[in-house]
Order: structure tokens, then C-alpha cells, then sequence
């Protein structure tokens, strides 16, 4: 059962991580959908370009600080959890 938590853990970092730089990769693509989405949606269609353009820009920036913050945990306790996997492998021998 231990071995299973810290396997685990050190699965889901990377799965975290993995989704972090996913969101980041394809950030654009759907910041641009979701403001076309919110376009169709929330303003009937219409809508001045420069409004648009500052809409989608806030939507693309948004899913590149999630998928940056989501990126960095999941780094960061992939490292940790690797750094301790590691050090007790050496007290083992």
C-alpha cells in the first residue's frame, strides 16, 4: 500500500503536469473559441473588432496562467516527490 501512494503521487504529477503544458500548448486555439463562444452567445453576434480582440486576448491569457500554474505545481512536487523517492532508495541500501 505504501508503494502504491507514493507511485501514485508521483503519477499524478506527472499527469498534472502533462495537463498544465497541454492547456498552454492549445491555449490560443481556445481562448479564440471561447470568445467567439462568448461572442455568439452573450453579445447576439455583433460586436466592435477592438472589444473582441481585447475579449479574446484576457480569454488567452487566462488559459496561459492557468495551464502555467498548473505546469509549475505539478514540476514542483514532481521533483519533490522524486527527490524523496530517491533519498530513500539510498538509506535502503
Amino acid at each position: 500500500m505504501k508503494d502504491i501512494k507514493k507511485y501514485g503521487f508521483l503519477v499524478f504529477t506527472i499527469v498534472l503536469s502533462a495537463i498544465g503544458f497541454l492547456i498552454i500548448i492549445y491555449g490560443v486555439e481556445n481562448g479564440a473559441d471561447s470568445a467567439n463562444e462568448y461572442l455568439s452567445t452573450s453579445m447576439g453576434g455583433s460586436m466592435d473588432t477592438d472589444s473582441f480582440l481585447l475579449i479574446m486576448k484576457g480569454y488567452i491569457l487566462s488559459n496561459f496562467i492557468f495551464g502555467g500554474i498548473m505546469l509549475l505545481v505539478g514540476l514542483s512536487f514532481f521533483c519533490m516527490s522524486l527527490y524523496k523517492l530517491l533519498k530513500e532508495m539510498d538509506l535502503g541500501d
